[in-house]
């Protein structure tokens, strides 16, 4: 029975005893240690800079939770170390001071709205590990001038561009599948835009549209008889069919991949061919003699 008394003793002393800490605060950053790996889940105060390092209590930065600067309007630069796997929905949502992200190659999920509407953002550097961009992952950054696509990149999903009034140059990944729906809905600076023959799926409204069904003064480059071509043919917007850019094949990846020869030795060949030639007239003329 004495036994049975002091246990709720024992219980009022525990919980009057803090637990150990599993979060804390470091550049800026909050974050949590679970499992041997650490989270960045926010910030502190109003942060212009943040570096986040690769180690914090000796344990690696593996993650961007959702939400973790939602609205930082005072962010302008971030630098993500490379351990860093995953960002999450929504992470940097309206910062609308950040003007450069760079993400380290390693990176290869990104949640939903992740920079939409950074307004500042000029430039992104995307990591050849990404296989999506998700839905409205840069909506609404409206000083976003160039994108290139990784060669990773497969599927660009719904209003993943949409709004980037800015935008007039986006290179697409040779290995692009689909384009989603409203994906560079309202992209008014793009004049044209190439998009390769992998692509066989194009979404409603995907590019070439502004608000009210509008059509922009855009040109779609592609080849004939893809997907680029009936999108375009469906919606009346101007198509170009153009060969194969050389840029966006990987040899190991097509067998029909077009050889570029560099300029000295394109000359040096065709010059080549020409005395051949030539000489083999010349030839013809004294048999006939």
């Amino acid at each position: 029975m004495k036994k049975l008394a002091i246990l709720p003793l024992i219980a009022v002393i525990l919980l009057a005893v803090p637990l150990p800490a599993h979060g804390s605060e470091v550049s800026g950053c909050t974050y949590t240690v679970i499992g041997g790996n650490v989270t960045i889940t926010g910030f502190s105060g109003e942060p212009d800079n943040i570096d986040i390092p690769q180690y914090i209590e000796d344990c690696p930065v593996v993650g961007i939770r959702d939400n973790a600067f939602y609205r930082c309007t005072s962010l302008k630069s971030i630098t993500v170390p490379a351990t860093v796997k995953t960002i999450g929905h929504h992470a940097f949502f309206g910062c609308t001071s950040l003007e450069k992200v760079v993400l380290p190659v390693g990176t290869d999920e990104f949640g939903m709205g992740c920079f939409s509407n950074c307004t500042s953002l000029r430039e992104i550097v995307l990591p050849d590990s990404l296989g999506i961009l998700p839905d409205s992952c840069f909506r609404g950054c409206t000083s976003l001038g160039k994108v290139v696509i990784p060669q990773s990149v497969t599927v660009i999903e719904k209003f993943c561009f949409c709004g980037c009034t800015s935008l007039n140059y986006v290179s697409l990944s040779g290995r692009l599948r689909t384009i989603g729906l409203g994906a560079f809905y309202m992209c008014r600076s793009m004049e044209n835009v190439y998009i390769p023959s992998s692509v066989t799926f194009i979404g409603s409204e995907a590019v070439g549209f502004e608000q009210g069904e509008k059509k922009s003064p855009l040109t779609i480059l592609g080849c004939g008889g893809s997907a680029a071509e009936e999108y375009a043919s469906a919606n009346g917007i101007k198509f170009s069919d153009v060969l194969e850019a050389s840029a966006v094949f990987d040899p190991a990846e097509s067998e029909n991949a077009p050889v570029k020869l560099p300029v000295p030795l394109a000359v040096s060949g065709g010059l080549l061919f020409l005395l051949t030639g030539l000489i083999a007239l010349r030839q013809y003329l004294r048999s006939r003699r």
